[in-house]
């Protein structure tokens, strides 16, 4: 075997100088972007009061429709979202329209959530909280 072919061990600073590279990469890919969607967050509603949606990265949601609360799932595409199937408590509450519990849609304009039935019918606002 010819002598300049053979591979040399590494050396302590050639294995610390690829632990440096390492380290900065992971940092740096620390400070990419977030993919996060513009929906996640809170939204709320002053009608009925105490009506919020909480849209969590990854999916999943949380609320209340002013009366009960509310789990379930939502996806993002093409300009707005879909809920999945929506659970919620079945508390009777006098007088409060539990139109969250039937959204099956929502568009954003901007600080305002248009959220819309499984007909396409608008049900209902939230704002940016």
């Amino acid at each position: 075997m010819n002598p300049a072919h053979r591979l040399r061990p590494a050396t302590g600073r050639a294995i610390a100088g690829a632990s440096a590279l390492l380290l900065a990469l992971a940092a740096l890919a620390g400070c990419a972007p977030s993919s996060a969607s513009d929906y996640t967050g809170t939204w709320t509603s002053a009608h009925p009061a105490g009506t919020s949606l909480d849209l969590k990265d990854g999916g999943q949601l949380s609320g209340n429709d002013g009366c009960n609360s509310l789990t379930g799932t939502w996806s993002e595409s093409k300009g707005s979202i879909t809920f999945g199937a929506l659970a919620a408590t079945k508390m009777a509450c006098a007088d409060v329209d539990p139109w969250l519990s039937k959204a099956a849609s929502a568009r954003s304009d901007g600080d305002t959530l248009n959220v819309y039935d499984e007909a396409g019918t608008q049900i209902g606002v939230l704002d940016r909280k």
